[in-house]
């Protein structure tokens, strides 16, 4: 009777670890691979403002707002152009208004020689402006909860070798940043 309830006791033990392991160690952003859990790194803009000022005199055209991220290339760069991102979220923050699965994006930021920019609005005249991303720099993604405050991210199709940023934010002034390095 002992020996069926310590068995019993290391197959849970075991289960427990599994299922603890199976989700991100604590908030954050994070990609996984065989080595373990990855925690992409936050980021915030450091600057902007318009670009393409000239536009202004233009009858009909108008300038770009754009932000400014420090560094050339974010710390973390992945291979696989297809990965997986796991986001957990504080639980205090689970049923705020911008936070949910459907507030998520993954956006290809332009890189710089020593900075990383992202333009946030598009239209090349006043009849065409509006806020917000390019379509062409937002890749289609599959978002899904798999527990309380923990979403999984997947592109629906390969990255392009570039700079990215995940983030909840509609205006992209902040989140986690990350490479792909696709060879």
């Amino acid at each position: 009777m002992k020996t069926v309830s310590l068995l019993a006791l290391a197959v849970l033990s075991c289960f427990e670890q599994e299922k603890s392991d199976s989700l991100p160690p604590s908030e954050g952003v994070y990609s996984r691979d065989a080595s373990g859990w990855q925690a992409l790194k936050q980021i915030s803009m450091v600057g902007g403002g318009l670009k393409h000022a000239g536009k202004m005199f233009v009858p009909g055209l108008t300038p770009q707002m754009v932000w400014t991220f420090r560094g050339a290339e974010a710390p973390v760069q992945l291979e696989e152009q297809r990965p997986t991102f796991y986001v957990r979220e504080n639980p205090a923050l689970e049923d705020v208004a911008g936070r949910s699965e459907r507030d998520l994006v993954i956006v290809r930021l332009v890189w710089k020689k020593d900075h990383r920019e992202l333009q946030t609005t598009n239209g090349g005249n006043m009849f065409t402006f509006k806020p917000g991303f390019s379509k062409d720099r937002l890749p289609d993604i599959t978002v899904k909860r798999v527990a309380p405050g923990v979403f999984e991210v997947m592109p629906e199709a390969n990255l392009k070798s570039g700079e990215y940023l995940l983030t909840f934010s509609a205006v992209g002034n902040h989140g986690y940043d990350f490479g792909i390095t696709a060879k």
